[in-house]
């Protein structure tokens, strides 16, 4: 087969990478279409086996995109011409009306439920919508479900070895630091969203003596008083990095789901809808602490850090090892979605 994939945020890369190496070993011809965005260019350098080719860049207005939105339907369009892919296959599908146009089967991965806008525009023009299982909303007849997250796409223990190098290049030893992942807030669904604001800096100065810290802001962006804390290293190493955090504070929905995957202490502060992958990996697993105020996000942030890490770290293993029971291999689902074999 052909397979096209198209993509616009970093975390996609991460979902698609293990998929279109399995892909290709398979046989199939894959490409996927990127953006000029934060960290992309670099992660596809990083895992040089997916073939790639960006297609637009993140204009300063980010919050209502127009002219790029535009930009890159023309381009999505012009890739299904010279390509000729069997499938186009994307997260959130932004981009669908061009697969559809050109009558190419079209299929949209997605776990965000508060994406109402995407959902209205791509959903319509989709073959068929995969949601995970625990997905709250009803998405009608395309909607299939699956018992996973995108998360255990690349963070499943089949793929993820933590590369313990990581500590050495950070000058640290394993669970002396803590990792806080910021937001740009930047795009449309955040506008009137909040996340952990001046309180970022309230826990860096309360904990800064006992650990160091290191500030992973979206775009490279964070107030100046913090700028020393930013995590220097390549993004490929991030997920690495995370693993052995003694405990991680995001305002990122993906981080929040990545550090509950890999069994690290973590609280998520956003305002937004929430989404029913927190909600399981919350209430079923015990695996993630989900806050929509700032403050009562740190004083739990502060409670679980006088506790002892090592009680922590040996509940978190307990649902992590339940969460990767009860889910099915996320990598798998998508190859046999892609290349219809089973699922229908």
């Amino acid at each position: 087969m052909r397979i096209l994939i198209e993509t616009h945020h970093p975390s996609d890369i991460h979902f698609w990478k293990y998929i279109v190496r399995e892909l290709i070993e398979a046989g199939h011809t894959v490409k996927l279409l990127s953006r000029d965005r934060d960290v992309m260019k670099h992660l596809l350098e990083a895992y040089d086996w997916i073939p790639s080719e960006i297609i637009s860049s993140m204009t300063g207005n980010n919050k209502i995109p127009i002219l790029e939105m535009f930009e890159r339907q023309c381009k999505v369009a012009s890739a299904i011409i010279k390509f000729k892919p069997d499938v186009v296959v994307s997260l959130f599908g932004s981009y669908t009306q061009s697969a559809k146009l050109l009558g190419k089967r079209n299929l949209i991965f997605t776990d965000s439920e508060f994406q109402h806008f995407n959902h209205k525009i791509a959903h319509p023009f989709a073959d068929a919508v995969y949601t995970p299982e625990c997905f709250w909303k009803d998405l009608g007849k395309k909607h299939r479900r699956y018992r996973g997250y995108h998360e255990l796409a690349f963070l499943h223990p089949d793929h993820f070895k933590p590369r313990l190098e990581v500590l050495s290049k950070l000058g640290v030893e394993k669970h002396a630091y803590l990792m806080l992942r910021l937001s740009a807030w930047n795009t449309m669904h955040d506008i009137g969203q909040s996340g952990l604001g001046d309180a970022t800096y309230e826990l860096v100065q309360k904990w800064k003596d006992r650990y160091r810290i290191f500030i992973v802001p979206e775009e490279g962006k964070c107030d100046p008083r913090l700028e020393e804390h930013i995590f220097r290293l390549p993004p490929d190493w991030f997920h690495d990095a995370l693993y052995y955090a003694r405990f991680v504070l995001t305002e990122g929905a993906s981080t929040a789901s990545e550090a509950a995957c890999i069994g690290v202490p973590i609280v998520y502060v956003n305002s937004t809808e929430h989404r029913g992958y927190h909600d399981e990996q919350e209430e079923k697993f015990g695996l993630l602490h989900c806050y929509s105020e700032a403050r009562t996000g740190i004083e739990k942030a502060n409670e679980m850090l006088s506790e002892p890490a090592d009680e922590q770290r040996e509940r978190l293993k307990n649902g992590v090892r339940a969460m990767l029971e009860y889910n099915e291999s996320v990598t798998d689902y998508v190859i046999k979605a892609i290349t219809g074999n089973t699922i229908t």
